[in-house]
């Protein structure tokens, strides 16, 4: 098998090879039209059962990789793709063409969807995965564009040779997909064959999202239709371009912009895409009635980087939103309204064209392209009926010692959020958004010695007991009604300390990506579950724990080293976690052994913050705050096992909890993913009423999966029924 990166590039290739088949025949269009003397109207229908095909495989087997798996799909549309090239090859008139289009367009909505949900599988992190799942339809349209116009141009077999060359490719491709490796999947709850019935769905949590991107998702199909369908016609008619070659790389032109569109910084990419999106139709509408091909290729220039900078925010978004064992039925739907815009309008330009000529026909569906876009920008500036933090926004408060963010209705039952290291309240903006829109009152402190909240000289400050101390006096604040803890790394020991030793507090418990250790958290409590098969005790003395015991023992290089460069540093830590990693050797494992966490560089090297953990503004919010305290408050909450173990010793019943609890376990934590091992263990044996759920990611789990973990939250509160208390109309979860 493939590793990740082998993988996520095989991916690519092949949802690139899938979009050449679309705009290879388009320079050979004038070509047949000549040779076999058909209409302008024949012309459409030959684009149009292509659609119609395409459309059909969507709506039967577009989320069939959900089921099945993404490699026997793509590889059995990636042959089928073969087989419409044969057909092209082999066609000696409309019927063969009609019947390589349909074979084509069925092989299109087979793989389509699949490739790109493969693409973000395989990808090192969603943003890497949105830049190519957006740029690789436009790069593979401009290559079938270039190297067709090329084949007929100068090759010989000019109606032949590319697509013998495509038919080649796709085998190759097929074999290869074959070795990229996938998780395994659950059980399907229904019979296979009810997930052939034409359908096209979207999981609940998704649904506002891609509503809001349809006019957009129009948009910049609208527009590729336009090139695809009357492009040709346009250069070689209009234009009076007679070269096939010429006529490939003028239409390339428009789909090589699209790739570049894609890497727009995301504070440009909506402002820069819709913008240069309209322009460039408005230039290419004048090109056209001035009979100026260099203007004609400047004006599809900008467009395509309008094009691309606009599908990377659609895919971006919704690979974002859309839950990872649904990405093929999600990337189906989108294709499904990509190519119904793709199509209609082209279709009914086609019909135009035999009625009102080419010309007339090109300027208004030009003047439609730009209302089009029009459109979009204004959904994309008005607030969606999905944008709940609209009506709760997070309003910053200060009581006393501790900052904290407050969201949700005041008369809410009440959900307070504990993060962990190294992070402020603000780490928890998705879920305070969410739940409040469910009805709860939202709160997320910055614990003591992050953020806005106090920091204490001395170490042994940072002790579970006085942070316990804080949370208490904060609770008090908030009306002291029984609370939902929820938290994540340390956030998670101080929430199970709360529930411990102040259980009136307490109804319910959410940890995530740290166990519940009822003698508390400390060296001594974690080492001896080191799973020493993967850390052998004379190598990896503390195991994945070295790092923490380098906090005890180099406490002013480990702070030094973190605060040489805090946005570096930060960028550095939050890193989505990897699938292939799991069962390595951390790298937290040798920080004594290498001289520290960034070795002798003593810094952490250059590194890009990844801004689908953290939104751009609210990292630099976070950046700031380390800027203000630094590392060493945060770090000394490492520094006091001696004081934690004294303080788990004066919880009642030992430590047992009686609440409920929702443990959230990452699959690919290095550090602190329970699954095969022991670390889990205590955790199981002090709560009376524990659910686990694990999820595929990284120690960032509430930032790597925010729909899932929140999805997973809600779940759990309905199933305890914890959705409001005792007394009082229970919070609604919200629709999405």
């Amino acid at each position: 098998m493939f590793n990740r990166s082998a993988s996520f590039f095989v991916a690519a290739a092949a949802g690139s090879a899938t979009l050449t088949a679309a705009s290879a025949p388009s320079p050979l269009y004038p070509v047949y039209q000549r040779l076999w003397g058909f209409s302008a109207f024949t012309l459409t229908v030959v684009f149009a059962v292509y659609v119609f095909a395409l459309l059909a495989a969507l709506l039967t087997v577009g989320s069939l990789s959900d089921r099945v798996g993404r490699r026997p799909v793509a590889c059995g549309g990636l042959i089928l793709l073969a087989v419409g090239m044969v057909l092209f090859a082999t066609a000696g008139g409309v019927g063969g063409l009609v019947a390589a289009r349909i074979v084509q367009g069925l092989a299109v909505g087979v793989t389509a969807g699949t490739t790109t949900a493969l693409i973000t599988d395989s990808a090192p992190n969603l943003r890497v995965g949105s830049i190519v799942s957006s740029a690789v339809p436009a790069l593979g349209i401009a290559i079938g564009s270039v190297l067709a116009g090329a084949l007929v141009e100068f090759a010989p077999l000019p109606r032949q040779l590319v697509f013998w060359i495509l038919a080649v490719v796709y085998l190759v491709l097929a074999g290869m997909v074959w070795f990229i490796p996938e998780a395994a999947r659950p059980r399907p709850e229904t019979p296979l064959w009810r997930s052939l019935l034409p359908s096209a769905g979207l999981p609940p949590v998704v649904r506002l999202v891609f509503l809001a991107l349809v006019p957009s998702i129009a948009a910049t199909w609208a527009l590729a239709g336009l090139y695809l369908s009357l492009g040709s016609s346009v250069v070689s008619t209009l234009l009076d371009v007679r070269s096939h070659f010429v006529v490939g790389i003028v239409l390339g032109v428009f789909f090589v912009a699209g790739v570049s569109g894609t890497v727009v910084p995301s504070h440009l990419r909506d402002r820069l895409g819709y913008g240069t999106l309209a322009v460039g139709v408005l230039v290419t509408i004048v090109a056209t009635l001035t009979g100026s091909l260099p203007l004609y290729a400047v004006g599809s220039v900008v467009a395509g980087f309008g094009f691309g900078a606009s599908f990377r925010s659609a895919v971006h978004a919704l690979g974002e939103a859309a839950p990872a064992a649904r990405r093929g039925e999600v990337f189906a739907t989108m294709y499904i309204v990509s190519y119904l815009a793709f199509s209609v309008p082209a279709l009914a330009a086609g019909l135009a064209v035999e009625r009102f000529r080419l010309e007339p026909t090109v300027v208004t569906y030009g003047v439609f392209e730009v209302l089009l876009v029009a459109a979009a920008a204004l959904v994309h500036r008005r607030p969606t009926g999905g944008n709940e933090p609209a009506a709760h926004p997070l309003v910053s408060r200060q009581f006393g010692p501790t900052h904290y963010l407050d969201c949700g209705p005041a008369d809410g039952p009440l959900m307070i959020f504990l993060h962990g290291w190294p992070a402020i309240g603000l780490f928890w903006r998705a879920q305070l958004e969410a739940f409040a829109a469910d009805g709860w009152r939202c709160v997320a402190p910055d614990l003591r010695g992050y953020g806005g909240s106090s920091a204490p000289a001395g170490r042994d400050a940072y002790a579970i007991r006085e942070v316990v101390a804080d949370l208490a006096e904060l609770h008090d604040h908030l009306g002291g009604e029984p609370a939902i803890w929820v938290g994540h790394d340390w956030g998670s020991i101080a929430a199970g300390a709360v529930a411990a030793h102040e259980p009136e507090r307490c109804r319910g418990l959410v940890l995530t990506s740290w166990a519940y250790f009822p003698r508390a958290n400390s060296l001594a409590t974690l080492v001896p579950l080191v799973d020493r098969t993967i850390y052998p005790a004379d190598r990896y003395p503390d195991g994945q724990w070295d790092y923490y015991r380098y906090y005890t023992t180099h406490f002013e290089t480990a702070v030094s080293d973190l605060d040489a460069d805090p946005a570096a540093s930060l960028a550095s830590i939050y890193r989505s976690g990897r699938p292939e990693a799991v069962g390595d050797v951390s790298p937290l494992a040798t920080v004594t052994r290498t001289g520290g966490r960034f070795g002798a560089a003593h810094h952490a090297p250059p590194t890009d913050p990844d801004e689908n953990l953290w939104p751009p503004a609210d990292f630099d919010a976070l950046v700031r705050a380390f800027e203000a305290q630094g590392f060493g408050p945060a770090c000394a909450w490492y520094t006091n096992d001696d004081a934690n173990v004294a303080y788990a010793r004066e919880a009642a019943h030992g430590g047992r909890l009686s609440q409920p609890v929702l443990f959230i376990n990452g699959e690919w934590d290095a550090i602190c993913d329970i699954t095969g091992n022991r670390q889990g263990d205590p955790m199981r044996a002090a709560c009376a009423d524990l659910t686990v759920i694990s999820l595929p990611a990284g120690h960032w789990l509430p930032l790597e999966r925010k729909a899932e973990h929140i999805r997973a939250v809600r779940s759990w509160l309905a199933s305890k029924d914890l959705t409001g208390p005792p007394g009082r109309r229970a919070a609604q979860p919200h629709p999405a």
